[in-house]
């Protein structure tokens, strides 16, 4: 097992099994929380597209705020609880028709129920009483409760009718979630904690969902010849292991993988060694815990170090002769070229045996830029640092096994624990700020909780609406199926 630094979580691999979950982005855990005050009422289905159309030309700015990710019209048998409240028996009145007044029949009340219905033979109980819906109308900062109450009381059904009564007006206040759920997951929670919730199959907050999945199943499920996770992380922490060993590193190891038309290359390996003295550096207070070690030495800077200096060797003619010139502009300058300081304090030739066996390989794609979309194994989350060269490096995944809650750079809780120690909180595999992007993923215990459970991406989505009700329903409510996905707003 490699060595583990004093601040990483110590799991016996011989026992647990790992898989792969996706880190939460920055995004994700800053806003993916966040909620807004709404106005719902309840209204006759039938009624549901001549009240939404009051409500938009009446109510400015109604649709200001993007709330797609919420139904529009949602039934009472899906909504929570306090949503629903206790049922009005007034309401129960309006299924009594108005017609009554001139035609005097008998009007019952049913067994065993508090709704009176018209007294009819002929005519089904099943349809005695119309449905209704509850209609979100608006954030409650567009719009005040009494002038709402005044737009909807001057329209049917809030108002009498000849052919029937003025449905009671009850306009409440709920919260709702603000942005869309990232995970099928999440929206059967909202919808059960809030309001019908849509889950679209994206992530407003990171990479695509079938992007993630694509890049699981390749990594996960290697074809025969390509390296796997399991052993490309087996190779890091030897690497790690060799470099510790020698006493010039403190154990994590990494592993840069090309892949290129479906087939992996095992591009680099490196140690970390950042106790490796330096040639003609300054010897440092060994009581001066603070400055010991070289930086430009973590595993990750010397692998990133290894693919330049390769690109640099597999490069066009062209582009030798550029790198060429560019580094003669030290001598033009006047500036001093130490060839063998530079070399020892960025530590990126290879060390170990197994380090040069890799680093000998013309297998890299020629004249690409530095990391480009290459892939990424670490032992260990790698520090600020080397999580901002991977950013600058463009590569394209990383997975790495430990996280580092003191020092990480890649993981963005801060305040919540979805899937380990709470750290720093930069998150800078994806920050919208930053000008690239990279999925990344931690080889987590399958025992452990937490983000666990957003590996259901995959679990097949029984929608609690269906097509075929939403037909039958918006047939009754006299509401196209065209009207209703625009009230899905």
């Amino acid at each position: 097992m490699a060595a583990l630094r004093r601040d990483s979580k110590i799991v016996d691999d011989a026992v647990a099994k790992r898989h792969m979950v996706h880190l939460k982005t920055k995004e994700e855990c800053r806003l993916g929380n966040e909620t807004i005050q709404v106005w719902t009422v309840e209204l006759p289905s039938k009624h549901a597209e001549g009240i939404l159309r009051v409500i938009k030309d009446n109510i400015p700015g109604q649709d200001d705020i993007d709330l797609q990710h919420l139904r529009r019209f949602a039934k009472p048998k899906y909504l929570p609880g306090h949503v629903l409240g206790k049922r009005d028996l007034v309401k129960e009145m309006y299924s009594v028709p108005r017609a009554w007044e001139s035609t005097p029949l008998s009007v019952m009340q049913a067994p065993a129920t508090t709704s009176w219905e018209y007294s009819n033979p002929n005519r089904s109980r099943a349809n005695a009483r119309p449905s209704t819906l509850h209609l979100l109308v608006c954030p409650t900062k567009v719009v005040d409760v009494a002038r709402l109450h005044e737009v909807l009381s001057e329209h049917t059904p809030f108002c009498s009718s000849a052919d029937s009564w003025a449905y009671p007006l009850e306009i409440k206040e709920i919260t709702v979630p603000r942005l869309a759920p990232t995970s099928q997951s999440q929206a059967e929670e909202w919808s059960e904690d809030y309001w019908p919730t849509f889950y679209r199959k994206t992530n407003p907050f990171g990479a695509h969902p079938s992007s993630i999945r694509k890049a699981e199943d390749e990594l996960q499920n290697p074809e025969s010849e390509n390296i796997g996770v399991e052993a490309a992380f087996k190779l890091a922490e030897t690497a790690g292991d060799e470099t510790k060993r020698q006493g010039i590193g403190a154990g994590p190891g990494c592993v840069i993988v090309e892949r290129v038309e479906g087939r992996t290359e095992i591009i680099a390996v490196a140690g970390d060694a950042r106790y490796k003295p330096q040639a003609n550096a300054v010897a440092n207070d060994p009581s001066d815990a603070c400055c010991k070690g070289n930086m430009m030495g973590h595993a990750v800077m010397r692998a990133v170090g290894m693919v330049g200096r390769k690109r640099l060797r597999c490069a066009s003619q062209t582009v030798t002769k550029a790198a060429a010139k560019a580094e003669n502009n030290f001598t033009k300058g006047g500036l001093e070229h130490d060839t063998n300081a530079r070399d020892a304090f960025f530590s990126d030739l290879p060390i170990t045996a197994l380090e040069k066996e890799y680093f000998e390989r013309d297998n890299l794609k020629p004249d690409g830029y530095l990391c480009l979309r290459l892939e990424i194994y670490l032992t260990h989350e790698p520090c600020i640092m080397c999580s901002m060269a991977l950013v600058h490096s463009r590569v394209g995944r990383v997975i790495f096994k430990q996280r580092m809650p003191k020092t990480g750079g890649l993981t963005s809780e801060m305040v919540r624990n979805d899937s380990g120690p709470v750290g720093l909180g930069y998150g800078l595999c994806w920050r919208k700020e930053l000008n690239w992007q990279f999925m990344c993923w931690e080889y987590m215990t399958k025992d452990d909780e937490g983000t666990v459970s957003r590996q259901d991406l995959r679990k097949v989505f029984t929608e609690k609406y269906q097509e075929e009700e939403d037909e039958a329903d918006s047939d009754d409510a006299n509401v196209t199926s065209s009207s209703f996905a625009r009230m899905h707003v």
